[in-house]
């Protein structure tokens, strides 16, 4: 097949796997699709039977490897410290092909990019299901910055969701850019890739810690409240600020989440969680957020 061409079958990863397929840019279906950074496949493990899937450089040069080297290293300190969390893929093998390109193996989600669920504008009969959204991606952040590790490019692609009996199932994926203390404070080269109108501006200048996750929740919280269009009209403060539909306190607290300057922003995911958490308490009142 034309898509699996430039991978070898009878080589790791993939002579370990059956029905190989190219996986699709929005991850809805099985089409190939070429990635700027990296090529994504997915198959069933021979042994297990279990889906998994695999992430490819698009070429052996050395950003592209240094960035898969990243996930790979922040995914694995992920799995050891909390063997329990769902909110993370597993890591179930890594390596290089022969042609040099790094690859790495992990568990598939049946979840699909929150990107793929967005409405066109608001709705606001859906707003307490984004409230909701957010404070379970609140979550799985949280735990996430307990290990002092920052994912720094979280955007509606790398956040997976479904809902499941009327509560949000999430995800986080694509570690590619994201900062972990133990490592990158000592010295370790660091060049994140990022997404513009989601990555917290400073990134480019310095190293980032957990108010770059913040500013990037701020950004997915009212791109699930307003719709993607946003993100082709300016930045998330001067938008947010803009809003009519915005009432007074959900406003507020997406501008400080979104602020320019980190020292404005709340000092932790787990502040703006509990503001979301208190405004939703208000407009939805008597349950346990």
């Amino acid at each position: 097949m034309r898509d699996l061409a430039d991978i070898d079958s009878t080589s790791p990863p993939f002579d370990q796997l059956t029905s190989v397929r190219r996986l699709a840019a929005e991850r809805a279906g099985r089409d190939s699709f070429e990635y700027a950074r990296h090529q994504l496949y997915v198959g069933r493990d021979k042994q297990s039977r279990a889906q998994v899937l695999v992430k490819l450089s698009s070429k052996p040069g050395i950003v592209y490897q240094s960035n898969l080297t990243n996930e790979i290293a922040s995914l694995t300190t992920i799995n050891r410290e909390l063997p329990s969390s769902r909110y993370f893929p597993l890591v179930l093998g890594h390596g290089k092909l022969r042609d040099g390109r790094v690859y790495l193996v992990t568990s598939l989600f049946d979840e699909l990019p929150l990107a793929t669920a967005l409405d066109p504008g608001w709705i606001p009969a859906r707003t307490v299901a984004h409230l909701r959204t957010a404070l379970e991606i609140g979550k799985a952040v949280i735990e996430l910055h307990g290990l002092g590790i920052f994912h720094v490019d979280l955007n509606p692609m790398n956040i997976l969701r479904r809902v499941e009996k009327d509560r949000p199932i999430i995800r986080i994926v694509d570690f590619e850019s994201s900062y972990e203390l133990a490592r990158h404070s000592t010295g370790v080269s660091y060049n994140p890739p990022t997404t513009p109108a989601f990555s917290a501006p400073e990134v480019a200048e310095r190293a980032p810690d957990a108010r770059s996750d913040l500013f990037s929740l701020g950004a997915v919280l009212y791109t699930m409240l307003a719709g993607g269009q946003w993100t082709w009209e300016g930045d998330a403060s001067v938008c947010i600020a803009a809003d009519a539909q915005l009432d007074d306190e959900l406003k507020a607290a997406l501008l400080k989440a979104v602020a320019a300057d980190p020292d404005r922003r709340y000092p932790t995911v787990q502040k703006f969680h509990t503001a979301i958490g208190a405004y939703l308490e208000r407009i939805w009142p008597g349950r346990s957020w």
